[in-house]
């Protein structure tokens, strides 16, 4: 695999410079959970206490965030980071936009959360909506224990069940985009999903639909679209070609483009690492 960037000494110790792959950029004690990255930094839930650590984009610790609950859900773009804290049945968001602080409301559940430029869509019971620049706007009416998975300029679109919706954000009505997914996410205008004989992508805009990939049979993912390619945990979808992008198991990851960023566990700690998404495999 292709090196990129410095080793960087965080919190606990030196990271591994083997020649399996990238070094990490950061290093931090304990188990780091959902991993997001704007235009400033990497967030990740801290396991340990359940709040959100933030990082430079070379991986220099700048602190904490400040929460007051347990944090389940987070989100970042542009200059956004969005994230979810609960407290028995009740929920709220906390947004940071441009160095200043909100907050929304108290919602009736765990809410699913996913940042744009546009700023922090959430899904609620019966609810898809819009916290912007002229606040909560709702956008859509889902199915009760629909998860949001993506939104962009004309539709939000949600898993229910096995079958992947899309809500017209002007006019609220509902159309199935594909009736069988194991589990999909939705990005710059493609919808990836899994299906037992493996990986598809599907064109929002044209409807074509094709096998993209095929990690090992049983291989338990999330899915995650970067540049052209897919990833399934280790595994990359790239030109019809899937190859182990990753040696060891990932925790979580995210991208911006084609920029790549995931974790893994080492030790008792987590490393943190990136690269690009499409770069060939040697």
């Amino acid at each position: 695999m292709i090196r990129h960037g410095l080793v960087l000494l965080l919190v606990v110790s030196a990271c591994g410079t083997d020649d399996s792959g990238p070094p990490a950029i950061a290093k931090v004690s304990g188990k780091l959970g959902t991993i997001a990255v704007n235009n400033t930094s990497i967030f990740a839930i801290d396991t340990t206490d359940d709040s959100i650590i933030e990082l430079g984009l070379d991986g220099t610790m700048i602190g904490k965030l400040p929460t007051t609950m347990k944090v389940t859900g987070l989100a970042a773009a542009g200059d956004v980071v969005g994230w979810v804290e609960v407290e028995g049945s009740h929920s709220i968001i906390q947004r940071r936009k441009a160095g200043t602080y909100d907050t929304l409301g108290t919602l009736v559940f765990t809410p699913s959360i996913v940042a744009t430029i546009e700023g922090v869509f959430y899904s609620d019971t019966g609810i898809i909506a819009l916290w912007g620049d002229n606040g909560a706007e709702r956008l859509a009416t889902p199915a009760a224990g629909a998860t949001l998975l993506g939104v962009d300029s004309s539709y939000a679109y949600t898993l229910e069940g096995t079958s992947v919706q899309r809500y017209d954000r002007r006019m609220d009505m509902k159309e199935e985009v594909v009736a069988t997914a194991m589990g999909a996410t939705v990005k710059d205008g493609y919808l990836a999903y899994k299906t037992g004989e493996g990986v598809r992508i599907h064109d929002l805009f044209t409807k074509f639909d094709a096998l993209f990939g095929m990690p090992p049979a049983g291989y338990e993912c999330s899915l995650l679209i970067a540049g052209r390619a897919v990833m399934c945990g280790q595994y990359r979808c790239l030109e019809n070609v899937t190859e182990k992008l990753v040696d060891k198991p990932v925790l979580s990851a995210t991208s911006v483009g084609r920029n790549l960023y995931w974790t893994q566990a080492s030790g008792t700690g987590t490393e943190i690492f990136t690269t690009d998404a499409e770069a060939k495999i040697e």
